[in-house]
């Protein structure tokens, strides 16, 4: 299938060419062009031949591009879906009646290389294997949850699971390095499984990059679903030590950490976060690693007086952005929201309500809200629909986003 382009830089190479949103390209230097992949793959040429179709004329453009982007935007991936049935998918534990999107699980391996998303590396098909070989797309980033092949077949329902040991070899036959994530259920893959997990990892370093481990996230809404048991304070501290511990063989080993706990496992156990240098340089950030100390990190002196501001945040991030607005010297009220959408134990910013939002902030006497822009979705909704109007109209309050990203949220507080 061509790619069509949605949109045209006006002061671009394709518009001086007349190039027009609605245009499909079919290919590039002879290579067919069937999505965004192929089009960034094959459009960074210093000279490049583009066959356009437009309305059943089909046109060859040579152009002279020399390293400048050709200034069209052309329409995004349509992912994949997943083919697991993962015992603790976050996915599985949505409310009914939201938005179709919410329940949609990706499993794309093109998402993986270009923006970090997961994959299990169940369900790829021959022609799969060969474009990722191909195209060397590295590093892409693997759920691993387990080396044990029928542990991991069990946990991720699909026996094609099984072969993960398998399927990683390939990748690095190709030259393909991965980044991998452990999902921890309590009773399931922690404990002997987890450390023996960690180690086979690393045993394939530096073609595996990283590890993060991240306890299992459970909602108030698991009707008929495989029982997961919780990550409590005590799990969380037996998990939180195995990787601490291991990871401190792998640096005397390795010369790398390898294996990252997640922000929430120091949140539970109220442990104390390492330094930023403990992270190596963040490459699990994304997955809630090291996100709490970067952001305590980057906290300026702005000496700022923001009585008049309400900080909206979930309750596992309160305690940390009052600690760093202490720390920048300005003076705001911090409000953690309880999660009563998908239960209390869900307790980040990024799946907060709207309807919680609003009725929290019904409570505050602020004349403005400043809300994590990791609530919204890029259409600007909330789980539940809520725009920000939404909020502003049923909370009587006025309200912005801030942004989440330590630099981002630094460099606009310091504008307010």
């Amino acid at each position: 299938m061509p790619v069509k382009i949605i949109r045209v830089d006006p002061d671009s190479i394709a518009s001086e060419l007349g190039l027009k949103a609605g245009d499909e390209i079919l290919e590039i230097n002879g290579q067919p062009v069937q999505d965004y992949l192929d089009y960034l793959f094959l459009s960074t040429e210093d000279r490049i031949n583009v066959l356009v179709r437009r309305r059943g004329e089909v046109v060859l453009y040579d152009i002279e591009a020399f390293g400048e982007p050709l200034g069209v935007e052309v329409e995004p991936i349509k992912p994949r879906a997943c083919r697991c049935r993962c015992i603790f998918c976050f996915m599985d534990q949505m409310p009914k009646g939201l938005r179709k999107s919410l329940y949609f699980k990706d499993d794309d391996y093109r998402l993986s290389f270009l923006t970090g998303n997961y994959i299990s590396l169940v369900g790829l098909g021959e022609e799969d294997w060969k474009r990722i070989e191909k195209l060397r797309l590295s590093p892409l980033y693997v759920s691993v949850h387990t080396l044990n092949p029928e542990l991991r077949a069990f946990m991720m329902g699909h026996s094609e699971a099984a072969h993960i040991r398998d399927h990683l070899n390939r990748l690095f036959d190709a030259g393909v390095k991965v980044h991998t994530q452990i999902v921890v259920c309590p009773g399931i893959n922690d404990g002997k499984e987890l450390e023996e997990t960690l180690k086979g990892l690393a045993g394939m370093y530096p073609n595996v990059l990283s590890v993060a481990v991240v306890p299992v996230g459970l909602t108030k809404y698991r009707e008929d679903l495989y029982p997961v048991k919780p990550v409590g304070v005590e799990e969380a501290r037996q998990i939180l030590e195995i990787v601490l511990r291991l990871g401190n063989n792998f640096k005397r080993e390795l010369g790398t950490r390898f294996a990252f706990p997640a922000d929430e496992l120091f949140i539970k156990t109220k442990a104390s976060f390492p330094t930023v240098d403990f992270y190596e340089g963040f490459p699990q950030l994304e997955d809630g690693v090291g996100m709490v100390p970067l952001f305590l990190s980057m906290a300026k002196k702005l000496k700022k007086n923001l009585e008049d501001i309400c900080f909206v945040t979930g309750r596992a991030f309160e305690p940390f952005l009052r600690k760093a607005l202490a720390r920048a010297e300005v003076e705001a009220f911090v409000l953690g929201v309880d999660n009563g959408f998908l239960g209390e134990t869900v307790t980040v910013a990024g799946l907060l309500s709207g309807r919680d939002v609003v009725e929290a902030l019904k409570s505050v006497s602020n004349k403005m809200a400043l809300l994590p822009d990791v609530m919204f979705n890029d259409d600007g909704l909330t789980l539940d629909d809520f725009t920000l109007e939404d909020i502003a109209k049923f909370s009587g309050i006025e309200v912005k986003v801030l942004p989440s990203n330590a630099k981002d949220f630094w460099d606009a507080l310091s504008q307010l």
